[in-house]
């Protein structure tokens, strides 16, 4: 494998790094979103009629309990 051969696999290597980065970028932004709309103005969410602060929220949605939410 000469010089060309070590420069595609760094390529390859490249491009799956910054597209999984960018991936991961877009469902934080969406998980944000998600929370933007729940949140009741003081920095507390409100979902499913549960009240609880930003952070357990965050906690939640990690752990997938908030996927299909309502106010």
């Amino acid at each position: 494998m000469g010089f060309e051969g070590f420069l595609g696999i760094l390529v390859v290597v490249v491009f799956f790094v910054v597209s999984a980065f960018f991936s991961c970028s877009e469902t934080a932004e969406s998980a944000n979103e998600q929370l933007d709309q729940l949140d009741d103005g003081m920095g507390n969410i409100i979902a499913d009629g549960e009240h609880m602060t930003r952070q357990e929220a965050e906690d939640a949605q990690a752990r997938g309990e908030l996927y299909d939410t309502y106010y």
